[in-house]
């Protein structure tokens, strides 16, 4: 996937839904139903950078660093945080399986 740069992708989209699945093993993930991501909710599961330490308190409310493309783009300085605020969440720390990888 390319950095994001270019000006045709979005920087929020109500519209936006997954548009990649990627397989992974013995990754540390969180299953999510309505978690937020620049303006979109979605539902899937999410590998996170740094296992556990990838869930932050900010401003009352709490993100998950994951990684994650926005529009088949990756960040070029850090990987996206996740909204999970108002989101069921469930713990995977040794999961395998499909992981979304990508919304657009």
């Amino acid at each position: 996937m390319k950095n994001l740069s270019n000006s045709t992708i979005p920087h929020t989209s109500t519209k936006a839904k997954v548009s990649k699945l990627q397989r992974v093993q013995d990754v540390f993930a969180l299953e999510v139903k309505n978690a937020k991501y620049r303006g979109t909710t979605f539902s899937g599961v999410i590998e996170l950078v740094n296992g556990s330490d990838s869930i932050h308190k900010f401003k009352g409310f709490y993100r998950a660093n994951a990684k994650l493309a926005w529009f088949g783009q990756k960040l070029k300085k850090r990987n996206p945080f996740i909204n999970l605020s108002g989101a069921t969440v469930t713990l995977l720390p040794s999961y395998s399986g499909d992981v979304v990888a990508s919304l657009g």
